[in-house]
C-alpha cells in the first residue's frame, strides 16, 4: 500500500481484511520544547471509559508494573516503560524531553495500536501533542516546524499514510492532531484533524475526561 498525504478533514480507511492490526501512529516536530503525544480513547459519548483510556506520560497504568526491585521509585518506573490503556491495545510513547534549542532537531513520539485488541466500548482514539508547561512559560506551537502525524504498518515497517499540520497555531499550545474512528462499516478509519487549543493538555482533558 503506497503512502497517501492527507489534507485535514481527509480520511484512510485501514482495511482489517489486508492483515492490518498493528499499526504505529508517528507524530513528528522540528522543536527543541519538550512536547509530549497522548491517546484518549473514547466510547459513544465522546469521553473516555476508563481513566486509564487517558494515555500519557505520568499514567499509573503502564506496561510494566511497578516493582522497587527493578524500577528503584516510581519516578524511574515512569521514565522506562510505556503507559497503555485499559484494554491493552494503545501503547504510549515514552517521553521524549526535548534538548533545549530553539532551533531543535527532528524528534518524534511513537504510539502503538493493537486494533484487534481495542475493547468493543470504544469507537474512537484521539491523537494529541501539547507542549509541557507551554501556557506558562510562553512556548506555543508557532515555535513548532514542520509537525506531522503518520500511520505505519508495524510489522512491515510501511508508512501508510502522512498528515502534514500547515495550520500555523499562533496561540495554542494543544493540537489534535488526527484520530482513528469506527465507520458504519466496522472498520477503522483514520481522519486529519489538525485543530489547535490554547491550556494545553488541561483543555483536552476538559473536553475528553469530563
Amino acid at each position: 500500500m503506497a503512502r497517501f498525504n492527507l489534507e485535514k478533514g481527509q480520511t484512510f480507511k485501514l482495511e482489517k481484511d489486508s492483515g492490518l492490526s498493528q499499526i504505529k501512529v508517528n507524530l513528528g516536530w522540528k522543536s527543541g520544547a519538550d512536547l509530549d503525544a497522548t491517546a484518549f480513547l473514547l466510547g459513544e459519548d465522546g469521553v473516555i471509559v476508563n481513566n486509564a483510556d487517558f494515555v500519557f506520560y505520568n499514567s499509573e497504568n503502564r506496561e510494566k508494573p511497578f516493582s522497587k526491585e527493578e524500577f528503584k521509585n516510581k519516578k524511574n518506573w515512569k521514565a522506562l516503560t510505556r503507559p497503555m490503556s485499559a484494554d491493552g491495545s494503545v501503547l504510549g510513547p515514552i517521553d521524549d524531553l526535548g534538548d533545549g534549542d530553539d532551533e531543535g532537531e527532528d524528534s518524534s513520539e511513537e504510539i502503538a495500536v493493537n486494533l484487534d485488541k481495542v475493547s468493543a466500548d470504544i469507537t474512537e482514539i484521539i491523537f494529541c501533542v501539547t507542549i509541557y508547561h507551554g501556557d506558562t512559560d510562553g512556548v506555543t506551537f508557532g515555535s513548532v516546524r514542520e509537525p506531522y502525524i503518520s500511520i505505519e504498518n508495524e510489522e512491515t515497517g510501511e508508512e501508510l499514510c502522512r498528515y502534514n499540520l500547515k495550520e500555523a497555531f499562533t496561540t495554542q499550545t494543544a493540537v489534535v492532531a488526527g484520530s482513528l474512528f469506527v465507520d458504519d462499516e466496522g472498520e477503522w478509519q483514520f481522519k486529519a484533524e489538525g485543530q489547535g487549543y490554547t491550556g494545553g493538555l488541561q483543555s483536552l482533558v476538559d473536553i475528553y475526561a469530563c
